[in-house]
């Protein structure tokens, strides 16, 4: 979520925006590492982690407004980078394999949706 546009009401109605957003992802997101950090995970997972952080690093080097402006301004490349993650894969014209849990996840969360209506 970015805040460089958020410039509506005082400093204190935006602060107690994001600080309204950041407890909320702490109680949203507490109960899934609870209930998934001691699930085990082998070379699979590790190779989609990896090829989402490639994909990730794309986002970042071509589309985020922030890390361009920093590279387009002269600004210190080993400082704009580490907000990168340190390791990373890329594969070209990446697709899971069939009835995977990367395919589901393709399949049915990193497609548009109307979330709010969903049955």
């Amino acid at each position: 979520m970015f805040f460089d546009d958020l410039n509506e009401g005082s400093f204190e109605q935006c602060f107690a925006f994001m600080q309204s957003v950041g407890n909320s992802y702490i109680k949203a997101y507490r109960p899934i590492v609870e209930k998934r950090k001691d699930s085990e995970y082998g070379e699979r997972e590790r190779q989609f982690q990896l090829y989402h952080r490639g994909r990730y690093v794309e986002f970042n080097l071509v589309y985020d407004r922030g890390t361009l402006f920093g590279l387009q301004t002269g600004g210190r490349t080993e400082s704009i980078l580490m907000s990168l993650p340190p390791k990373v894969a890329w594969e070209y014209q990446y697709q899971p394999k069939a009835n995977s849990p990367e395919a589901k996840l393709y399949e049915y969360y990193l497609k548009p949706q109307d979330w709010i209506n969903a049955n």
